[in-house]
């Protein structure tokens, strides 16, 4: 039988194999001109033409079989340099007070610690809890009532509702510092059922009306103070006399000994009969933004986060204060049987529990509830001697914005 020689079928394939790659490495080099053109040379060099975009509405080349344009890239003017660098951060916000202000109220901390002359609330916001985009004049509105009812019918028993109104202009940079002077002119009604034994009386109403001057200057990075300064006229409008006007004030200082703790030392001016001035002492410590203690005499308050309802933050606290205040009255004297013009003293203890809910469009509500003693009422005139009034509770309630 004859051999088959498989040579030239070899040979042919080998040939056809060749022609085939020939014809595809034509083929993509003809695709590949399609799809990226020669390089533009001239005053158009260098420009780019992008790919093809699925989003755009405008006729694109190479899609749905068009041929691309003929067309020379346009040649833009270089955009012009700025004459100055842009900042490498944006300023801080103008006239904010220092964290650790504490004669006011702020968003993240409530019912901060307040001095003894009982000063309407400068709203003072933390800058690392939230920003306010912009400034108020009118920084804070205040409203608070205060109720001591009566626990029993004993004639040297003593009811006082209280009713107070306030509201807080912002001065920004005092003095060239970055520190505010708030400026609170404030209005308070006192209602007074109380006492009945005979000998001493009380009118049924009485009003303090005054302005309040604070400013929180910060020294040092561990160094700040804490100045207040009021001028006011307490009376029931019935006696107005040089007693009536009083002038009261606040001076701490703050010294920084740890991030977290700060010693507090100054004192406060009272104005009143019996008690002029009294020192603040103590010790304020922040271990988390969860928790402030702020253990300083005589105004202590412990306060700790609680819950959070919504977008409102509740807190709840502990507290206590030097109550009380000096007002010139008329007054009917039992002994002479003829109404008179006096001055007294109402002096208290005050301890509380309270909660607290914080907006973060500054708007605070807060309630509470407390326990009062050592309450005396002490009278200028020598012909009448003073009174020790029973213990009672007290009730309070108020809003700021």
């Amino acid at each position: 039988m004859k051999k088959i020689s498989h040579q030239p079928l070899f040979r042919i394939s080998s040939c056809l194999l060749l022609a085939l790659s020939v014809f595809v490495t034509e083929q993509s080099a003809d695709a590949q001109t399609t799809v990226a053109p020669a390089p533009v040379t001239g005053s158009s060099a260098g420009a780019s033409i992008s790919g093809w975009d699925p989003y755009s509405t405008a006729p694109q080349y190479g899609s749905y079989g068009q041929a691309a344009p003929t067309y020379s890239a346009p040649t833009y003017a270089a955009p012009p340099t700025s004459s100055y660098p842009p900042p490498s951060s944006f300023p801080p916000a103008p006239s904010a007070p220092p964290p650790s202000f504490s004669t006011g109220p702020n968003s993240l901390y409530p019912q901060q610690p307040q001095p003894l002359y009982q000063p309407a609330q400068p709203f003072a916001y933390n800058q690392q809890d939230f920003q306010i985009p912009y400034e108020r004049f009118m920084e804070n509105l205040a409203f608070k009532t205060t109720f001591l009812p009566k626990l029993s019918n004993d004639p040297d028993t003593l009811q006082i509702q209280d009713f107070e109104t306030s509201v807080t202009a912002l001065f920004p940079n005092f003095l060239f510092s970055e520190h505010p002077l708030l400026v609170t002119p404030a209005f308070v009604l006192h209602l007074w059922d109380g006492p009945s034994t005979g000998v001493q009386d009380l009118p049924a109403n009485a009003y303090s009306a005054y302005l309040d001057l604070a400013w929180n200057p910060e020294l040092t990075p561990r160094l700040y103070a804490e100045l207040g300064f009021r001028v006011g006229v307490y009376t029931d409008f019935e006696t107005i006399n040089s007693d009536s006007l009083r002038l009261q004030g606040l001076g701490v200082g703050n010294i920084r000994l740890t991030p977290t703790m700060t010693l507090k030392a100054g004192a406060v001016y009272l104005d009143r009969m019996d008690t002029k001035i009294l020192p603040v002492l103590g010790l304020l410590w922040e271990p988390d933004s969860l928790t402030r203690f702020d253990i300083t005499f005589p105004y202590p308050r412990l306060s700790k986060y609680w819950t959070t309802v919504g977008d409102r933050k509740v807190w709840w606290y502990v507290g206590g204060e030097y109550g009380g205040g000096s007002w010139t009255i008329h007054r009917y004297d039992f002994p002479t049987m003829d109404d008179v013009s006096d001055q007294i003293d109402i002096n208290d203890y005050r301890v509380f529990v309270g909660l607290e809910a914080t907006h973060p469009n500054r708007l605070r509500a807060y309630a509470e509830i407390g326990y009062v003693w050592d309450r005396n009422i002490l009278y200028r005139s020598p012909t009448v001697p003073n009174l020790k009034v029973d213990d009672t509770l007290m009730i309070r309630a108020g809003f700021n914005f």
